[in-house]
């Protein structure tokens, strides 16, 4: 066991919503070699005419990925072997399908492959360069949010792929077990505005695993954290707030700099953060292009899906992730692979025991844990080059609440009629989520549900920075 693992006492993990790891991070590479990431025009996919788009710079932070990539097991699939979902792959995945994917949604081919550079990122690329890299983070599931999000909270999405929360509930969760073994876990979430997307919990009235992003604020501030903390962004701009999420075509400014308030967060007691490693995942690639195939997965959990038929064979598309703690050697860059299922290994593995015996299902048995990146005897407390400042951000200018409702919304709208329909199914028939067309309109259906789900939660006292 290193100093850090020795003096590990929390675990917080902020997961994102679909980005690529050659989209967020690719041309850190130009700094570091051992980044596997883009150069410049260095890989390609044929668009629907034959034409080739290729790798390059130019992503812009809101207005470019309109159409929403697709990212469901059809689309992944697609994306990966280049062949149609249900059309057996001849071989291991070619990442040949992104541009005619994209095309397919009613997206321009080219938008699909275009990158970040660090200069536009400038948060998340001083975390990377300060702390670890994890060059080989796989989502779990070749498909959309809700089941990848399973893997970090339970190991496993039960052979599902669809976005329903209802199968989760009565499952062996991570916050329950840290809880059967003495501990305890949380998901601070954002605001009844934004709610959260772990609404597994809330069909069995725990709201004692749940906490808003003031309460984390003030959990950091106060070194009283909870062994395992589970984060959530804003999903939704209301009023002064903007969507943080990063899920397109929400403004990646703001998420870039809601990651550097929890960093901060953490920071602000010297006890918290000399007892913290951060994660900072997405939970998925949302269809954007990535270059690395990912590898099949050795050690299947028994689940499969029947509809549509998969077999979680292969791991889903690399997603960005940093590992944030002062017993990290500054610009590390592991080459181990992980995947969501980690997040859930790594927490029993510091608070419960090996997973190899106490995790409930195979892909986490078999998961790497990030406690072999906190190689330092001394904890380091020298700050990141942050280079410039959070970059102000003019809600009204910014705001996407007018615009139509993406895909994560309706289904985060669904999620929480689900839930409601349980708790209070007479409010529950009075609201149809066939009726919310507007991201405006999805965020009050959502409040107005949580204030039903969770009563008893207060609002943050502050907001993301805008």
């Amino acid at each position: 066991m290193s100093a850090g693992s020795d003096n590990l006492k929390h675990i917080v993990v902020l997961m994102m919503e679909n980005r690529s790891f050659d989209h967020l991070l690719g041309y850190l590479k130009l700094e570091n070699s051992e980044i596997d990431g883009i150069v410049g025009n260095d890989y390609t996919n044929l668009d629907s005419t034959g034409e080739p788009c290729r790798t390059t710079d130019g992503a812009i932070y809101q207005g470019q990925l309109v159409a929403d990539p697709g990212h469901d097991v059809d689309d992944v699939y697609f994306q990966m072997f280049g062949v149609p979902f249900g059309t057996p792959a001849i071989g291991d995945p070619n990442m040949s399908g992104f541009a005619q994917s994209y095309e397919q949604q009613g997206g321009n081919a080219p938008d699909i492959m275009r990158c970040y550079r660090p200069e536009q990122v400038l948060n998340t690329a001083a975390l990377a360069r300060h702390y670890a890299v994890c060059n080989k983070w796989f989502s779990s599931v070749a498909g959309p949010t809700l089941p990848n999000r399973a893997f970090a909270h339970f190991g496993t999405s039960f052979g599902r792929l669809d976005m329903s929360p209802v199968y989760f509930s009565g499952k062996p969760s991570i916050y329950q077990r840290l809880r059967e073994a003495g501990a305890q876990g949380k998901i601070y979430y954002y605001s009844k505005q934004s709610g959260t997307m772990g609404l597994t919990f809330l069909l069995n009235n725990q709201s004692d695993y749940f906490g808003l992003w003031g309460d984390f604020e003030s959990d950091c501030k106060s070194d009283r954290l909870p062994q395992y903390s589970f984060v959530e962004p804003p999903y939704y701009d209301n009023g002064p707030v903007i969507a943080a999420d990063q899920h397109p075509d929400h403004d990646v400014r703001a998420g870039d700099n809601f990651i550097r308030q929890v960093y901060e967060a953490i920071r602000s007691n010297d006890n918290t953060w000399h007892s913290t490693l951060l994660l900072v995942v997405w939970d998925e690639h949302g269809g954007i292009f990535d270059h690395v195939p990912p590898p099949k997965v050795d050690h299947p959990d028994g689940f499969t899906s029947t509809a549509p038929l998969y077999d979680f064979a292969y791991y889903g598309v690399r997603v960005p992730a940093l590992a944030i703690s002062p017993y990290i050697e500054k610009g590390f860059v592991s080459q181990t692979l992980f995947e969501h299922a980690s997040l859930p290994a790594t927490a029993t593995m510091q608070f419960i025991g090996d997973p190899k015996a106490e995790a409930p299902y195979e892909r986490e048995r078999n998961s790497n844990t990030l406690l072999e990146l906190l190689t330092l005897d001394s904890p380091r407390d020298d700050l990141p080059d942050w280079s410039a400042h959070p970059v102000m951000l003019d809600p009204t200018a910014v705001s996407s609440s007018a615009h139509d409702a993406a895909q994560l919304h309706l289904d985060h709208v669904n999620e929480v009629h689900a839930v409601l329909q349980q708790r209070d199914p007479v409010l529950a028939a009075t609201m149809d989520p066939g009726s919310v067309k507007m991201e405006g309109d999805a965020a009050q259906f959502v409040a107005k549900a949580m204030a039903v789900i969770h009563p008893e939660s207060t609002e943050p006292g502050t907001g993301v920075r805008p």
